[in-house]
């Protein structure tokens, strides 16, 4: 190894000047130099530390770009071959760049030295061979044809199943135009199953053609997952081919692909042999469409349900009964054997009948209450959390909840170690506010648990008292009312707040709440900012706050430099406006705040400013200029747009902006995998602009997003994906009806 000439140059970067994730990179050449020590822990350790300050979590830096030819030549020395093709791969796959010179910049520091690789594609070493073909195929059509040839003659050559599948994804990669033929070649029956798994993979991932012949290759290697054990991609297969299918427009081939995939495994069960990875690979499978397709859970979940016997995958097909906001009465009776049982899986499978709104749910839950902690989740987020569809409160379930907010209580009351809030302990601390929550949702129905909930006020503020607010009558439970004013009164700022803005709730009396925002606001910092929320509501009532607010609005820009504290700014600017109408004090917090557009995660702050703007109105035209540049931005569009609106109240032509122009920005600003918060916006924007803004095409788009197959909601936990998308629906579909008028 001819270390001199492999760190040629190196001492000639100044390195200082350039810059990794964790500043200069002048310990790059040390690092680089270490990677050859004999000792393996240091040899080790060098690369970890190069790993996280050049591909820092895949982001690439102009250091990174520095090292590339060093990391080449370590390579071909012999040093440490496998991981640092490994390292040079990541660089070119990277599209994630921080401070580069030049978009790219990266990739083209590796694709200068794919020549320098080329003899590493026939290593004696398969590793070194696969490592080589991963890296060569993240550089894409830049590899250039003598790199593409050279992969050619390593697919001929290649006699290792494993590298051979991957060698020919990465022929695929670099020269996709000739995808077909190699396809055609590697699907052939001969091959080994790895290299015709690659090659169903590659059909998808270039566009050709899918057929039943195709799928009928996919049913005989099942399960795909057994056959790509070892590749350098790290895939999951199946998931893969319907994924790729789906993106593609292919929807009615991705469902079948994974239902035929589900029959498969049901057959095996039925046979009597070890489902193993085939169920696995199916559920998860079917999992991953069904977040992305809207018709997918109708059609797979028939094809799971014989699962629910099988424990292996039982949970995964309990989750989708679940989470898949899809009818399933065929279920019940499965559900219902597995709920009687004693372990977790039945609390997961009543916590699915929940969700079902299965009639046998009630009794089963008041049953066994006390241990069916994901069933009593399930029950709380279904009666409070989205309704119209609670859990009935029926006399035996009101009765458990009842005995058990007793028990929660006492337990509570009584000194004991503090647990953990993991495990039991999570449990232990969620649990009133599930029940609370339940009582919350029945509302006036469930006030023969007023005794239980006032008992209970003392040792869980916040829920009872939500609850105590929908359950109790104003008129007739004066101990209900009694409480709450007690507890409103004493104790930490954050209970009596709480309790205060219960009691306003019931009572309509402000007086306790705007007692405790009142000494929040006078104790100032993160304090006032966080109580702001709760002055909002107050409206009219709030007045005796107001000197407080414009206090606040009157400090120093200077001091909302953070942008909580701008947003709180804000949140006062809201309600001082809704009192004084007052623009002299108002306008110039709004401006400040429209300001923030282009700062990282600025986004928010902007919208909040343009909603307050909105509610000046004809006032905030002076923030036309801003406005109409968050209009550009896909973040603050659907709030700029709202603001025009108010500004130029039945105007067609907003600020000189057409309605269908802004109609048009707003629709463009609801992108595939969205947050429900963030998609719910442009909602109520498109329906503000009224049916006039509306062309047929702008309409069509709309009722994509009404009723397209792709989910336009991806974003957020993985159980609620699904029912979020489903609500974002049902809204699409109110805004359409009424631009359709």
């Amino acid at each position: 190894m001819d270390l001199a000439a492999v760190f040629t140059g190196l001492d000639h970067i100044v390195w200082p000047e350039l810059h990794h994730a964790y500043g200069p990179a002048e310990d790059v050449p040390d690092l680089l130099r270490a990677l050859t020590a004999d000792a393996e822990e240091a040899a080790a350790e060098a690369e970890r530390e190069l790993w996280g300050s050049i591909v820092h979590q895949g982001t690439v830096y102009e250091a990174t770009v520095a090292a590339v030819p060093f990391l080449a030549r370590l390579a071909v020395a012999g040093v440490r071959r496998a991981s640092l093709l490994g390292m040079l791969g990541a660089v070119a796959e990277s599209t994630d760049e921080h401070g580069l010179d030049r978009p790219g910049a990266a990739r083209a520091a590796v694709v200068a030295q794919l020549p320098l690789l080329l003899p590493l594609l026939s290593d004696a070493a398969p590793e070194v061979r696969q490592c080589a073909a991963w890296a060569v195929a993240q550089c894409g059509q830049e590899a250039g044809p003598d790199i593409r040839g050279a992969l050619r003659r390593r697919r001929e050559a290649e006699t290792d199943p494993v590298v051979r599948a991957d060698v020919l994804t990465a022929c695929v990669r670099v020269a996709p135009e000739a995808a077909e033929g190699l396809v055609g070649i590697a699907l052939r029956a001969t091959e080994t199953p790895s290299v015709r798994v690659a090659a169903l993979l590659a059909c998808v991932d270039t566009g050709l053609p899918w057929d039943r012949e195709l799928a009928s290759v996919v049913a005989a290697l099942s399960p795909l997952d057994r056959h790509t054990t070892g590749s350098r991609w790290r895939r999951r297969p199946l998931t893969d081919l319907a994924r790729g299918l789906h993106e593609r427009g292919d929807v009615d081939a991705a469902i079948d692909v994974v239902v035929d995939a589900l029959r498969l495994t049901v057959e095996a069960v039925r046979a009597g042999a070890d489902p193993g990875t085939a169920a696995a690979e199916a559920t998860w499978a079917a999992e991953s469409l069904a977040l992305r397709s809207r018709a997918a859970p109708s059609r797979l979940l028939p094809a799971m349900l014989p699962l629910l016997d099988v424990p292996a995958v039982a949970e995964e097909v309990v989750s989708a009964v679940r989470d898949w906001a899809e009818p399933a009465p065929q279920a019940v009776p499965a559900l219902v054997r597995l709920s009687r049982a004693t372990d977790e899986r039945a609390d997961r499978a009543l916590a699915a009948l929940v969700s079902l709104g299965a009639p046998e749910a009630g009794e089963l839950l008041a049953s066994r209450l006390a241990d069916r902690p994901h069933a009593l989740e399930a029950a709380y987020r279904r009666t409070l959390l989205r309704p119209p569809a609670p859990l009935p409160c029926t006399a035996v379930l009101l009765d458990a909840v009842r005995t058990r907010l007793v028990a929660v209580t006492a337990d509570a009351s009584t000194p004991r170690e503090r647990r953990s809030r993991y495990g039991e302990g999570l449990a232990a601390v969620n649990e009133p506010v599930y029940l609370a929550g339940l009582l919350a949702g029945w509302g006036p129905v469930a006030r023969a648990a007023l005794p239980e909930l006032v008992d209970a006020l003392p040792h869980h503020p916040f829920p009872i008292s939500r609850a105590l607010a929908a359950v109790a009558d104003v008129e007739r439970d004066v101990d209900a009312v009694s409480a709450l004013r007690i507890h409103a009164g004493a104790g930490p700022r954050t209970t009596r707040e709480a309790v205060a803005s219960a009691l306003h709730s019931l009572t309509g009396d402000a007086a306790p709440l705007v007692a405790v925002l009142g000494a929040a606001l006078d104790e100032g910092g993160a304090v006032r900012d966080g109580c702001l929320r709760s002055v909002a509501p107050l409206g009219e009532q709030a007045r005796p706050l107001l000197p407080r607010l414009l206090a606040l609005l009157s400090e120093p820009a200077e001091t909302r430099t953070v942008l909580a504290r701008a947003q709180a700014a804000l949140t006062a600017a809201a309600t001082v406006w809704e009192l004084t109408a007052d623009q002299q004090v108002v306008l110039p917090v709004v401006l400040e705040g429209l300001t923030r557009a282009t700062e990282p995660w600025g986004h928010r702050t902007a919208n909040q400013a343009a909603e307050v703007a909105a509610l000046l109105g004809p006032a905030a035209r002076p923030a036309v200029p801003h406005l109409l540049a968050m209009l550009d931005r896909p973040d603050t569009a659907a709030a700029a747009a709202r603001a025009l609106l108010a500004a130029h109240p039945g105007d067609d032509r907003p600020a000189g902006v057409g309605l269908t122009d802004l109609a048009d920005r707003v629709l463009s600003s609801i992108a595939p995998g969205v947050y429900l918060h963030s998609a719910l916006g442009p909602l109520e924007a498109l329906a503000a602009l009224g049916p006039a803004a509306f062309t047929p095409g702008l309409l069509e788009r709309v009722r994509i997003l009404a009723d397209g197959e792709p989910r336009v909601i991806g974003s957020g936990t993985y159980v609620e994906i699904i029912l979020d998308d489903e609500e974002f629906r049902a809204a699409a579909r109110t805004v359409l009806a009424g631009l359709s008028r």
